[in-house]
Parts: C-alpha cells; sequence; structure tokens
C-alpha cells in the first residue's frame, strides 16, 4: 500500500496542548509518598488523558525505606493522577492542593492509604474504603443466602444492599462541591425510571424500549459537568464521548452534527472545548461507517475554520486544505471530472459509462493490495455487469507499460480501462490532468468509488468484498422510496 498523506490533527493537538502548558505561571508541587514493601525502584507520576493515554508529569527515586517525592517548580493542571509502581501495579490520586503526604503498604495499596494535607484525597480513599469494607460484608451475606437459602438471609443480603444504596446518596450530599463527587458522578449511569405502562403487547414493548433509550439519552450528561476542564484530565470524558456518538447517536451526518453542536453549546473551556472538537472530528474524518463524513467537514468548517482563535494558524490552514478535498467527496455529490484516456488513447468520459451503477477502482499497478485486491474484482465482474454495473479502473501511475501489463495479468480487458495519458496533438508529448490525490482523495490504495446512474456518488472506500451487497441494498432502498 502506498500512503501519499497522514492525519497530523492528534499530533498538532498535543503539541499546542503543550506549548500552553509552557505558558502556564509555574507555583510548583511536592507529593512526597510512603509505600512499605517498596525500595530501590523508579515511580512515574501521570495524569490521565482519556482512558487509553496517560501524560507523564514527574519520576521520582523511591529510598531504601519506600519514600519518595515528586517535585517540581511548574504547576500541575487539576485532574486524576496515577501513581506508576513496578510490575503494572498503578495508585489513582486526586490533584487539587498540590503539596501533601500519603503513606501507604502494597498488600493493600488503598486499604492502608492515610493521607495528610489534602482534603479531596482524604475524601477520595476515604469513600474506597468505606465502599470496600461494605461490599466485602456484601459478598458474606451472598454467600450466606446461597448457601442457607432461607427468608433471613435474603432478607439481610437486600438490606445490606440499601445501606449502601443510602450511604452511597447520603455521602455525595455531604460532600457536594468537591471534585472527588464530580468524578463518582461522573462515572454513574443515569437511572431509568420504571415504564409507566404494563407491559403485554409487543407494541407495549416496544414503546417501553423506546422510552427507555430517550431516557437514557436525553440523562446521559446530567452527572458530568461539561464545564470542569479537570474531567478532561480523567478516564472518563473520553469514554463518554464515544459512548453518546457510538450507541446513541443515528449515524448520519446530521444527526452526528446536531449532537456535537449540543455538546460543545456546553463546553466553554480552552482545552476541553478543543478536546472535544479533535476528538469528534477525528472520529469522523475516516469513519468506519460509510456516508457519515459530512459530520468532519461540518466540524472542520464550524469549529477550525469558524474559530481559528483555539487553534494554530497551521492546523486552521491543514484544515482549510484538507476540507476543499473532502467536500466535494460527500455522498450526493457530482463524481469529479477524471481526465483519463483508455488503451486505444481515446478519452474517456464516466458521464457517458451506460451503466445502472459505476464502480470507480483507483490503483496503483505495483501496489500490494491492489494486487490483492484485483483478481477478485476480475472474478466478481460478470455477476455485476449482470446487473448492469459496469468498472472503471483507473491508475495512477502514469506507466503505460506497466498498466497494460497489469490489465493482461488481472484479465482487466473486460472493463473500462483508464490512465491519466494524454498526447498533446501539436507537440506529440504526453500530458497530465488528474491529481489523483487532491481531487479524489487518494492517500493510499486501492480506492473504491460507488456511482449511482447520474455519476453521483453514493460510497467511497467501500471494501471490495461489500460492493455488490450495499449495490443491492441501495437498489432496494430506491424502489421502496419511490412506492
Amino acid at each position: 500500500m502506498k500512503h501519499y498523506s497522514k492525519q497530523i490533527f492528534l499530533f498538532l493537538f498535543l503539541v499546542s496542548i503543550g506549548i500552553q502548558g509552557l505558558a502556564q505561571t509555574p507555583t510548583g508541587f511536592s507529593i512526597k509518598g510512603k509505600i512499605s514493601g517498596l525500595k530501590d525502584t523508579t515511580v512515574f507520576l501521570a495524569h490521565y488523558f482519556g482512558y487509553n493515554q496517560q501524560v507523564i508529569k514527574d519520576t521520582a527515586q523511591v529510598d531504601a525505606e519506600g519514600q519518595f517525592d515528586f517535585k517540581g517548580t511548574k504547576e500541575l493542571p487539576e485532574g486524576l493522577y496515577l501513581i506508576a509502581l513496578p510490575k503494572g501495579r498503578y495508585l489513582d490520586i486526586v490533584i487539587g492542593n498540590t503539596s501533601f503526604s500519603f503513606q501507604t503498604d502494597t498488600v493493600n495499596l488503598i486499604g492502608k492509604m492515610k493521607v495528610t494535607g489534602s482534603k479531596e484525597n482524604e475524601l477520595f480513599f476515604g469513600f474506597q474504603q468505606e465502599m470496600s469494607a461494605k461490599f466485602e460484608k456484601l459478598k458474606q451475606l451472598d454467600a450466606q443466602r446461597r448457601q442457607k437459602k432461607d427468608a433471613a438471609s435474603e432478607t439481610a443480603f437486600k438490606k445490606h444492599q440499601a445501606e449502601i444504596e443510602t450511604f452511597q446518596k447520603t455521602w455525595l450530599e455531604q460532600n457536594k462541591g468537591s471534585f472527588v463527587v464530580k468524578l463518582i458522578k461522573a462515572a454513574q449511569e443515569p437511572e431509568v425510571p420504571a415504564f409507566g405502562k404494563p407491559v403485554v403487547t409487543k407494541a407495549d414493548s416496544s414503546a417501553m424500549y423506546q422510552f427507555q433509550f430517550n431516557y437514557y439519552k436525553s440523562h446521559f450528561w446530567d452527572n458530568f459537568d461539561l464545564g470542569d476542564e479537570r474531567l478532561l484530565r480523567t478516564p472518563f470524558y473520553q469514554k463518554k464521548l464515544e459512548r453518546y456518538f457510538e450507541d446513541l447517536t443515528v449515524q448520519q451526518s446530521d444527526s452526528i452534527s446536531k449532537e456535537a453542536d449540543k455538546i460543545l453549546n456546553k463546553v466553554k473551556s480552552r482545552d476541553m472545548r478543543r478536546y472535544t472538537i479533535y476528538k469528534i472530528s477525528s472520529t469522523y474524518e475516516n469513519p468506519k461507517i460509510l456516508g457519515v463524513d459530512g459530520a468532519f467537514v461540518h466540524m472542520a468548517e464550524k469549529y477550525y475554520i469558524g474559530e481559528p482563535a483555539l487553534w494554530d494558524t497551521s492546523t486552521v490552514r491543514k484544515m482549510k486544505e484538507r476540507i476543499a478535498i473532502v467536500k466535494p467527496l460527500l455522498n450526493g455529490m457530482p463524481f469529479p471530472q477524471m481526465y483519463l484516456t483508455d488503451t486505444l488513447g481515446r478519452e474517456i468520459d464516466i458521464r457517458r459509462i451506460p451503466a445502472e451503477y459505476t464502480v470507480v477502482f483507483i490503483y496503483d499497478p505495483e501496489c500490494s493490495h491492489c494486487r490483492e485486491s484485483a483478481p477478485k474484482l476480475s472474478k466478481m465482474y460478470p455477476a455485476l455487469k449482470a446487473k448492469n454495473i459496469r468498472v472503471l479502473a483507473a491508475s495512477i501511475d502514469r506507466s503505460s507499460l506497466k498498466w497494460k501489463k497489469f490489465i493482461k495479468e488481472f484479465k482487466f480487458e473486460q472493463m473500462i480501462n483508464g490512465i491519466d495519458i494524454h498526447k498533446n496533438p501539436q507537440t506529440g508529448k504526453e500530458e497530465y490532468y488528474t491529481d489523483f490525490k487532491n481531487l479524489f482523495d487518494v492517500y493510499a490504495t486501492p480506492v473504491i468509488y460507488v456511482l449511482d446512474k447520474d455519476k453521483k456518488i453514493i460510497a467511497k472506500r467501500l471494501p471490495l468484498e461489500q460492493i455488490e451487497d450495499f449495490i443491492d441494498f441501495h437498489k432496494k432502498q430506491n424502489q421502496t422510496i419511490k412506492k
């Protein structure tokens, strides 16, 4: 596979975050720890940046007594951090106040934790210790009811369950205003109330499921403070965004764009806003689902080009360049003119190809993936042609020799074959007119487009194996609409 361009958005985003971090006013930090059972090793302090990235802020050497000190002259951004220990173990801590100490034991990192000088961490570990003790008791009661199988054991189990729920609600209310409460709530799911009608028929079941879905979606962000930038440095925000757009949003460009606008209307802080824009945009730039890249165009135009103060000039410029390529290739757009000649040197006009559907297969004769796909396409073609589907195979390599060798090797003679070679009638020299990279977004090959009878794009980057099924589905959809 030949690559001609790569996504640069994550790189630019992380670089600019780093630059902004350097501009913060330094106040320093000192976090002293003692972990019994740990000695003569190195530990790392890092904050979460989503659930699958951590940003290391400091390292410290552990002495023979298990003592270490994270310290620096620059301010630590607030959020949920982790201390990475040897053998893959780690310890989460809250960074708000950046001058405190703690001690614990490797035997039970949370259970043995004692914190001095940080109210947030006292709350954080105190809650975990309380809950751990309560769940341990619940586990014992569960074992008893399973063994005895009597009413008293069942009652004791359910009573303790209710006590845990009451404790959680009371504790969260008593400590509201703390960042720890926000952390706990951020990880909670919405509680869906009972459906208000008896479920008897299939229609009732359908209505119940629709009610549950609508309630869950409309209350999905209730416990998450989109205005608190500290939550950016936790595992929870990335998970929430992914869940919301993957599971709760209709995968159509307009629906995705609408939901993105709703969320960004609530996200005001600079870094939180930048991350949200980046995360949604990058998801739909090269989407897993066909036909939703219009959401990427919406995000880029409204939030990158439309909010240039959030980004450096290079990012905005590159977004403009990307949109110039992608926007004309959205579903429903007429396929751009591709200047090609056939094996006899005659001009090919795609618009004049008589077919209900046209598959455009853009390839490089020396690309390994193209050579894997070619025999499959050749084998498929008779069945496609029988359905009034034609294939235009376009080589991006302008070597006539390689092109014709590829056609013969993979039996492409049955298809329409094109190459961007045009002889100037006056000079006799070869001229090239088609910019495959910028007009057809060819940064890797092969690339497949599917066009309808009017030569409008209905799919792009479609896997070869899905062509026939996709066209059959599209045809049935059109027939249903006409009825």
